[in-house]
């Protein structure tokens, strides 16, 4: 009788101590994004993408929003009552008005499937072979085979019930269907039934699930129901379970299960019910549907509170709603009778005894409720420091010390020294000496580094490290040593410190942690990766972590990884636990923190205390998936996975991404890159990042993350685009530019070379004016003066000489006379050359009486020469017509000139003979073969048959 009297106070107690604390549960509802509050199923895809069907709207879920989904996107009905993902990676929609399946970023309808339109589906299967079962509320069960067959199968066929809530496979093939009249069992191509008669325990069956030893449960509106070997046996309140009327089924990978009833939720671990309920972190009592995560978490959809995911139970919450008396919790200690006393800023001091906060009448009988420090000593006795002074407990007695015995208020620490004295230290008045009974001071006159001291430690060697606002003071042997930042201390303000399991020294203050080597401090800080630089205290645990209480929640560290890994591996040795892990409150209080007989940390915060099983948490192992969910272009949405092409005017990019984890999303770190503008990998924990004014080119967005346990996703996510050049940077722009300015180049080039020409061909009319007129005048004057001397009384030499004067006077005009002619830029067409070349044949051949023949009928008269040109053709040709008026004894003088796509050709020639055997020589014909090779053409004399003179060639006669 006393036995069982011990068992039931056990389970009291044990019940008692669950209902006192809270976990770490997670709702999401309506004011995070879903769109009902009712979740009637969960499904994950392979993604990671965790689904929510309710009563009004498709849900998916990344960690952080939801994406709502209705009628207008394609589904069926926006009732959605099942889920269900089959071996393909398809998610199946079960709604009041058939079936609809995702896939490929959208929603699809089967037409083979239009007769469930009418239909509620609320279970869906996919079994080994492939075949799909749709159960309906109502109709039966529907079997959908190779895409086209669809069979109908209800109680006309044999079935309990038409009411298919549940569908489930077992190893041998069976088909098992939970009903509310029972199952059935599909056998091999039969009907088999199982009800109350048969010995099931409660045939109103409301979910069946099979797990990895082919072992059927059952959850019905009696309690779970486990079938082995060919026996049902039923676990109901009586066994622990938190209520009879079982909703839905989950199975863990250890083959825990998990069970959501009308009033909370158990686990059962196969010996004992571990129970959830309001009171520990649900949402509401009623708990519809569950799922089992890729990260091993427990989602919960419930009637009317969302979806509450459960991280794990390494973490149990207590706060003022539960009995603690402030919600400042400062310190814990364990008391000579073993009780679990917590300190508290505002509320004293408490104890926690089988779930229950009781302070034992202590607080009434305390000079102050504002405590900071609790300290039980080699005697058992608890030592209080607070606000107004000190005090200890021992045998239940409490020892008081008066402000004439202890006159130093704000006492943060007590520490008890090897040799049996104490070290307390205050926040304004140094730190004081307990020993033989009597309290000595000492403050920064004596050596102290600061006044305001917050904790000090025994060394292994028997000095004592104090730590202080103004660095750290280590007294030994009567001698006192100051450390700060010049001694490497990341900050002085100095607020914990710890001796390790290697005797080192270590310190938490508001710039990070550091470690004593022997000589100096060595500072860790947020650029060696530590997640926050105020910490509030360091402790080690008996694995040998770290565990540093910051701002941003605790930090586990691991100084192992860290003084032995290269940098990237050092800041993996960081992990930090907050509210997303189940953590009360993400700000810790300073010294609060306590490691009791079992391992378990306990915590202090701003917000209650959280009680820690380190070994329990297992953290994420599972890699995130991340996946590039939008590319907004200067307003403008583009689907990531396909390769898009942009305007110059669209280079304001921005690309959102999600990594998926469920157990920290927001401790999801992303490394990113864009080819061509990043130079490497950039991190953020942001889920989004920004390009304005993107140059063009062609670029690669890259992205992957990290969760908090440094496991890397599996893959890097692209999206490639290209922005194109504005038409003035294209290749054709170009071009055309350059041909522009070629054309404008060439135009000016050309303005001013006519310029030049108008200029020059000015100058030559006026060159050509003044020979004729000056010169030309002048020596036709002298001519006539020699003419009037001839004719006046002269000796006969004087008059010869007067004769040849006159002779080469009238000489030099007629070759003043060509020269005015080549000159003057009035006569350099074609017509003009042909004019003079027929001129001087009547001048030179008219006594003769030759007859010349001129073939110019393919010349455009108009067509100008230049004047070298013009000058030594007509020279060339002066020069044939003299040799033919000096030697021809022929007739008849040919001359023929054509111009022809800037090909010339003259050619000059009588019908004489007296040209044969005469000399090819002379300095006639060098004359001509100079003057051809001046403009570039070729001459050819003949004398054989006659003389004829030709020259050809490629001239500019435009």
């Amino acid at each position: 009788m006393k036995r069982l009297l011990l068992i039931v106070l056990v389970i009291v107690g044990f019940t008692e101590l669950l209902e006192a604390q809270r976990y770490p549960f997670r709702t999401f509802s309506i004011e995070e994004g879903l769109s009902e509050s009712v979740v009637y199923d969960l499904a994950q895809d392979d993604e990671g993408y965790v689904w929510l069907a309710t009563g009004y709207g498709l849900n998916r879920f990344d960690g952080i929003r939801f994406q709502n989904y209705f009628e207008e996107h394609g589904l069926n009905s926006s009732r959605i009552r099942s889920l269900f993902k089959d071996s393909e990676g398809k998610i199946w929609i079960g709604s009041e008005a058939g079936v609809n399946y995702w896939h490929a970023d959208s929603i699809h309808s089967v037409p083979a499937l239009s007769s469930l339109r009418n239909m509620t589906v609320i279970s869906m299967y996919e079994d080994r072979l492939g075949d799909f079962w749709f159960g309906t509320d109502g109709n039966g069960v529907w079997q959908y085979s190779e895409g086209q067959l669809l069979t109908q199968y209800s109680t006309s066929n044999g079935m309990v019930d038409n009411r298919i809530r549940a569908i489930a496979e077992r190893d041998n093939g069976e088909i098992w269907f939970a009903t509310r009249e029972g199952i059935t069992i599909l056998r091999d191509g039969n009907f088999v039934n199982i009800t109350e008669d048969d010995g099931l325990p409660n045939q109103r069956i409301r979910d069946l699930k099979v797990d990895e030893n082919n072992i059927v449960w059952v959850g019905s509106r009696g309690g779970l129901i486990k079938y082995e070997g060919d026996q049902f046996i039923q676990l109901n309140e009586e066994d622990g379970l938190v209520n009879d009327l079982v909703q839905t089924l989950s199975i863990t990978e250890d083959g825990g299960i998990w069970v959501g009833t009308e009033e909370g939720a158990s686990f059962y671990d196969g010996n004992a019910f571990q129970n959830y309920t309001v009171e520990s972190g649900l949402s509401t009592e009623m708990m519809f549907s569950s799922m089992l995560d890729l990260e091993g978490n427990i989602w919960l959809g419930s009637y009317g509170g969302g979806v509450n995911l459960f991280l794990g139970n390494y973490f149990a919450n207590y706060d003022v709603e539960h009995g603690l008396s402030s919600k400042l919790v400062t310190s814990f200690a364990k008391d000579g009778a073993d009780r679990f006393w917590i300190a508290t800023y505002g509320g004293g001091i408490t104890s926690l005894e089988n779930g229950t906060f009781n302070d034992h009448n202590v607080n009434s009988r305390l000079p102050d409720n504002q405590v900071y420090t609790l300290f039980t000593d080699s005697e058992e006795r608890m030592w209080i420091g607070m606000g107004e002074g000190l005090a200890y407990i021992k045998d239940g007695r409490l020892k008081v010390f008066s402000d004439r015995e202890f006159p130093y208020p704000r006492v943060r620490n007590v520490m008890e020294a090897s040799d049996g004295t104490y070290w307390i230290s205050t926040y304004d008045d140094g730190i004081i000496h307990y020993r033989n009974g009597e309290f000595f001071q000492i403050t920064s006159d004596d050596g102290l580094a600061s006044n305001r001291v917050l904790i000090s430690i025994e060394g292994d060697d028997g000095s004592v490290w104090i730590a202080t606002y103004g660095g750290i003071t280590r007294f030994k042997e009567g001698e006192f040593q100051s450390f700060a930042i010049q001694e490497g201390l990341p900050n002085n303000a100095v607020m914990n410190l710890l001796k390790d399991d290697k005797g080192r020294i270590w310190a938490s203050t508001f710039g990070g942690i550091a470690w004593f080597d022997g000589l100096k401090f060595q500072s860790i800080t947020q650029d060696d990766g530590l997640p926050d630089r105020v910490c509030y205290f360091i402790h080690q645990n008996e694995n040998g972590l770290y565990w540093i209480g910051t701002t941003e929640g605790v930090v586990r560290f691991d100084a192992a990884e860290y003084f032995n890994g290269d940098p990237e591996e050092q800041r993996q040795a960081f992990k930090v636990l907050n509210k997303e892990q189940g953590l009360i409150a993400n700000e810790l209080n300073l010294g609060a923190v306590y490691e009791d007989e079992q391992g378990y940390l306990w915590f202090g915060t701003v917000e209650g205390l959280s009680r820690f099983n380190p070994k329990a948490y297992k953290g994420n192992q599972v890699p995130p998936k991340v996946h590039i969910v939008g590319v907004n272009v200067s307003g403008r949405e583009y689907r990531p996975d396909e390769r898009f092409l942009l305007s110059h005017e669209e280079n304001n990019i921005e690309f959102q991404y999600a990594g998926l984890n469920f157990t920290a999303p927001n401790q999801i770190l992303y490394e990113y890159k864009l080819n061509g503008i990043d130079n490497g990998w950039q991190q953020t924990s942001a889920r989004s990042v920004k390009y304005p004014s993107l140059p063009p080119g062609e670029y690669t967005f890259q992205v992957h993350a990290r969760n908090i346990n440094g496991a890397w996703s599996p893959d890097i996510e692209k999206v490639k685009f290209t922005i194109t050049a504005p038409f003035w940077m294209q290749w054709w722009f170009w071009i055309l530019m350059l041909a522009v300015v070629v054309g404008i180049i060439s135009l000016f080039y050309n303005y001013y070379r006519a310029r030049k020409m108008i200029d020059i061909e000015r100058m030559r009319v006026r060159i050509a004016s003044d020979l004729h007129d000056d010169v030309g005048a002048s020596l036709t004057e002298i001519a006539l003066q020699s003419d009037f001397l001839q004719a006046g009384d002269a000796d006969t030499e004087f008059k010869k000489s007067l004769e040849q004067i006159g002779k080469q006077c009238r000489k030099i005009v007629s070759s003043l006379d060509d020269i005015v002619w080549s000159i003057d830029a009035r006569n350099d067409t074609l017509g003009d050359l042909t004019d003079r070349m027929q001129d001087y044949i009547l001048h030179t051949l008219e006594s003769k009486n030759m007859q010349v023949n001129y073939d110019f009928d393919n010349l455009n008269m108009e067509n100008k020469l230049p004047v070298s040109v013009k000058e030594n053709v007509y020279l060339i040709f002066k020069e044939a017509v003299n040799n033919i008026a000096k030697y021809s004894n022929g007739d008849r003088v040919d001359i023929k000139m054509e111009n022809q796509n800037g090909y010339f050709e003259f050619l000059i020639a009588d019908n004489g003979t007296s040209g044969k055997g005469t000399k090819k020589t002379g300095h006639g014909l060098r004359n001509m073969d100079m003057r051809a090779k001046r403009i570039g053409a070729d001459i050819t004399i003949n004398t054989e048959d006659g003389y004829s003179i030709k020259v050809e060639g490629k001239l500019n006669t435009n």
